[in-house]
């Protein structure tokens, strides 16, 4: 891993974010990316209310030195580590502006906070973390609280137990490897997605063979939902992190399907890693 992308606006979510990704910098020797984006009122995702290229040349000069001025007194206080971090304000919506700053920077991983929602604001709001957790071409993960990377004992991987899943458990266990954790893979039994213990017990098995797994356990837990059943797995094994892949569904298959991926992301404290299937459908 060489270059780790931290997106910022300033809020203590954000600071976890940044302290995360410094010690995640730190074990596996990369670099840190910070990037603020100014955005501007939106009437949707296309078309911002104001343009950027109609503000006077001193105002958009202005306001952009102002931001990279606090976003430089946001690193240096945060910053507790020698390694390598650079910085940069951008103009625009923020969810395009942090893909293309991954992009050109070819970050390995975008490291973001996020408070979270819950109800009728996951339908109605949404989030920028959402959407790098749908469509981020590279891992997205995602931080709400306080969370120590110094070390990470023990990971859960939720699996659906497909074959599309390689490329993630590749990516995975080179971050299972650099902290020597113990990875606990979990197949979620739910009454619309039910199968036979012995059956996913033995799928389970095939699953770690297949991928050359080490240093891990195997698990099938059944709860009311996939989402509820992950997050209390997690408790129950002491998980420091959740790992996840998700479909990046778009548009209405998103809105009729949901994503398990971003319920979980919302409903936990814990640090939660995901990466988009390869060959998932957009």
């Amino acid at each position: 891993m060489r270059t780790i992308l931290v997106p910022t606006d300033f809020s203590p979510q954000a600071e976890y974010a940044l302290n995360a990704a410094q010690q995640l910098a730190q074990t596996l020797k990369a670099s840190i990316h910070l990037v603020y984006v100014l955005e501007f009122p939106m009437t949707d995702e296309e078309a911002p209310v104001i343009h950027v290229e109609v503000l006077p040349v001193t105002y958009l000069r202005k306001i952009k030195q102002e931001s990279q001025e606090r976003l430089l007194q946001f690193m240096e206080k945060g910053k507790k580590t020698d390694i390598p971090i650079t910085s940069e304000v951008r103009v625009g919506n923020p969810y395009r502006s942090i893909v293309r700053a991954l992009l050109e920077k070819e970050a390995d991983l975008v490291v973001m906070g996020s408070k979270g929602v819950s109800g009728t604001q996951e339908i109605l709001i949404g989030s920028n973390a959402e959407r790098m957790v749908r469509l981020s071409p590279c891992p997205v993960l995602i931080i709400k609280d306080k969370a120590d990377f110094s070390r990470i004992e023990n990971i859960v991987y939720a699996t659906s137990l497909r074959n599309e899943e390689s490329t993630v458990i590749k990516v995975l266990g080179k971050l299972q490897h650099a902290y020597g954790a113990q990875l606990h893979v979990v197949r979620v039994n739910t009454l619309s997605n039910f199968l036979d213990d012995p059956l996913v017990r033995k799928q389970l098995r095939a699953f770690a063979k297949n991928h050359h797994l080490k240093n891990y356990t195997l698990s099938t837990f059944s709860d009311i939902g996939e989402e509820e059943g992950i997050i209390h797995f997690a408790d129950e094994v002491g998980a420091d992190l959740i790992a996840m892949s998700t479909h990046g569904r778009r548009g209405l298959r998103h809105l009729l399907e949901g994503s398990v991926a971003e319920d979980v992301v919302n409903h936990t404290k814990l640090p939660v890693w995901t990466m988009v299937l390869r060959t998932s459908t957009k």
